[in-house]
């Protein structure tokens, strides 16, 4: 059972309730096959134990190099090597390209409502830095 829009509603009905029309967008998104596809990747990559056992290396590593044990550097290299190995591994491999793919997808999706409000939308939809509370 996909969701479907009524053709027949008007513009305006979206113009009315933006919020609605985000969660519908929201939806549709969710049933793309670049969406589905990078779902079932991430949940592959995190049940990989030879992806996990690369995490929980690096994650020693990285906490030498923040504990200020990495003199010598060898934790920082030690990160680089495990990052580039695993980054070798067939299931971190399919994920990156789904990622790819839905990246693609989002960025479109953002053009298009970029031009259609007439302001970069994702950029302006971030928060800010500053301390007004934004």
């Amino acid at each position: 059972m996909g969701l479907q829009l009524n053709p027949t509603s008007t513009p305006t009905a979206v113009k009315m309730d933006p919020l609605q029309a985000a969660k519908i967008l929201g939806k549709l998104l969710r049933q793309t096959p670049e969406y589905e596809a990078h779902l079932k990747a991430l949940k592959a990559v995190n049940n990989d134990l030879t992806v996990q056992r690369f995490s929980a290396e690096m994650r020693a590593h990285r906490s030498a190099v923040q504990w200020g044990r990495d003199a010598d550097g060898q934790h920082t290299a030690e990160v680089i090597r495990l990052e580039l190995e695993m980054e070798d591994v067939p299931v971190m491999k399919e994920y990156r390209q789904t990622e790819k793919e839905v990246s693609l997808l989002f960025r479109a999706v953002d053009a298009i409502v970029s031009q259609e409000a007439g302001l970069a939308f994702v950029v302006n939809a971030q928060r800010t830095a500053c301390a007004c509370g934004g």
